[in-house]
Protein backbone atom coordinates (compact mmCIF):
# COMPACT_ATOMS: atom_id res chain seq x y z
CA UNK A 1 0.00 0.00 0.00
CA UNK A 2 3.08 1.88 0.59
CA UNK A 3 4.06 1.68 -3.23
CA UNK A 4 0.47 2.85 -3.98
CA UNK A 5 0.42 5.88 -1.85
CA UNK A 6 3.91 7.50 -3.23
CA UNK A 7 3.47 6.72 -6.59
CA UNK A 8 -0.02 8.31 -6.37
CA UNK A 9 2.09 11.01 -4.83
CA UNK A 10 4.61 11.31 -7.51
CA UNK A 11 1.97 10.99 -10.30
CA UNK A 12 -0.20 13.92 -8.99
CA UNK A 13 3.09 16.04 -8.58
CA UNK A 14 4.03 15.20 -11.84
CA UNK A 15 0.73 15.49 -13.61
CA UNK A 16 0.30 19.01 -12.70
CA UNK A 17 3.73 20.22 -13.67
CA UNK A 18 3.20 19.12 -17.09
CA UNK A 19 -0.19 19.66 -17.47
CA UNK A 20 0.69 23.95 -15.99
CA UNK A 21 4.13 23.90 -17.98
CA UNK A 22 3.36 22.08 -21.13
CA UNK A 23 -0.47 22.38 -21.37
CA UNK A 24 -0.66 25.86 -20.49
CA UNK A 25 2.36 27.71 -20.93
CA UNK A 26 3.21 25.95 -24.15
CA UNK A 27 -0.60 24.54 -25.33
CA UNK A 28 0.96 20.96 -26.12
CA UNK A 29 -1.87 18.17 -26.53
CA UNK A 30 -3.36 16.32 -23.25
CA UNK A 31 -2.50 12.99 -25.04
CA UNK A 32 1.27 13.93 -25.19
CA UNK A 33 1.66 15.32 -21.33
CA UNK A 34 -0.40 11.60 -20.37
CA UNK A 35 2.28 10.35 -22.46
CA UNK A 36 5.32 12.05 -20.25
CA UNK A 37 3.50 11.56 -17.27
CA UNK A 38 2.66 7.48 -17.31
CA UNK A 39 6.49 6.84 -18.95
CA UNK A 40 8.16 9.21 -16.51
CA UNK A 41 6.11 7.66 -13.65
CA UNK A 42 6.80 4.65 -14.67
CA UNK A 43 10.43 5.01 -15.12
CA UNK A 44 11.45 7.59 -12.65
CA UNK A 45 9.82 5.86 -9.78
CA UNK A 46 11.43 2.33 -10.60
CA UNK A 47 15.00 3.45 -11.64
CA UNK A 48 15.41 6.44 -9.75
CA UNK A 49 13.37 6.27 -6.76
CA UNK A 50 13.51 2.36 -6.09
CA UNK A 51 17.24 2.15 -7.47
CA UNK A 52 19.57 4.89 -7.88
CA UNK A 53 18.63 6.60 -4.70
CA UNK A 54 19.25 4.18 -2.22
CA UNK A 55 22.68 4.07 -3.92
CA UNK A 56 23.48 7.55 -4.29
CA UNK A 57 22.14 10.94 -3.25
CA UNK A 58 19.38 12.69 -2.93
CA UNK A 59 20.62 15.05 -5.48
CA UNK A 60 22.53 12.82 -8.13
CA UNK A 61 19.02 10.99 -8.11
CA UNK A 62 17.24 14.40 -8.77
CA UNK A 63 19.91 14.98 -11.55
CA UNK A 64 19.49 12.40 -12.97
CA UNK A 65 15.59 12.57 -12.79
CA UNK A 66 15.85 16.46 -14.47
CA UNK A 67 17.71 14.34 -17.11
CA UNK A 68 15.43 11.73 -17.58
CA UNK A 69 12.71 14.25 -17.45
CA UNK A 70 14.14 16.82 -20.21
CA UNK A 71 14.97 13.85 -22.93
CA UNK A 72 11.35 12.19 -22.52
CA UNK A 73 9.70 15.71 -22.79
CA UNK A 74 11.48 17.17 -25.53
CA UNK A 75 11.03 13.91 -27.31
CA UNK A 76 7.29 13.22 -26.93
CA UNK A 77 7.56 16.51 -27.99
CA UNK A 78 9.14 16.67 -31.26
CA UNK A 79 7.82 12.83 -32.43
CA UNK A 80 4.10 12.89 -31.29
CA UNK A 81 3.32 17.06 -31.58
CA UNK A 82 5.59 17.77 -34.53
CA UNK A 83 7.34 20.64 -32.74
CA UNK A 84 10.80 22.14 -33.49
CA UNK A 85 13.30 21.81 -31.01
CA UNK A 86 12.85 25.77 -30.51
CA UNK A 87 9.21 25.00 -28.53
CA UNK A 88 10.28 21.75 -27.46
CA UNK A 89 13.93 22.69 -25.34
CA UNK A 90 12.05 25.19 -23.42
CA UNK A 91 9.21 22.99 -22.31
CA UNK A 92 11.15 20.55 -22.07
CA UNK A 93 13.97 22.61 -19.52
CA UNK A 94 11.07 23.95 -17.91
CA UNK A 95 9.08 21.18 -16.94
CA UNK A 96 12.49 19.50 -15.61
CA UNK A 97 13.83 21.75 -13.57
CA UNK A 98 10.00 21.95 -11.75
CA UNK A 99 9.94 18.35 -11.50
CA UNK A 100 13.57 17.84 -9.99
CA UNK A 101 12.66 20.37 -7.34
CA UNK A 102 9.65 18.16 -7.01
CA UNK A 103 11.64 15.23 -6.90
CA UNK A 104 14.11 16.35 -4.47
CA UNK A 105 11.53 16.62 -1.99
CA UNK A 106 9.50 13.46 -2.99
CA UNK A 107 12.83 11.31 -2.09
CA UNK A 108 12.66 12.55 1.21
CA UNK A 109 9.31 11.02 1.49
CA UNK A 110 10.36 7.91 0.03
CA UNK A 111 13.37 7.41 2.69
CA UNK A 112 11.38 8.23 5.59
CA UNK A 113 8.67 5.98 4.56
CA UNK A 114 11.64 3.18 3.65
CA UNK A 115 10.47 2.22 0.42
CA UNK A 116 12.18 0.18 -2.04
CA UNK A 117 15.94 -0.12 -0.75
CA UNK A 118 16.03 2.63 1.29
CA UNK A 119 16.39 0.77 4.41
CA UNK A 120 19.34 -0.22 2.62
CA UNK A 121 21.45 3.47 3.09
CA UNK A 122 21.90 5.16 5.82
CA UNK A 123 20.58 9.19 6.28
CA UNK A 124 22.93 10.74 4.76
CA UNK A 125 21.02 11.80 1.00
CA UNK A 126 21.19 15.47 0.56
Amino acid sequence: MNHAKAFTIKGIMTLAVLSLVMGLGFRISAESIAIVAVLLGAISYGAGDMAILHKTSNLTTSAAELALTFILVLSVVIWFEGLDGGIAAPAALISALMIAVGEYFFHFYIIRKKLGAANKKSSHHS
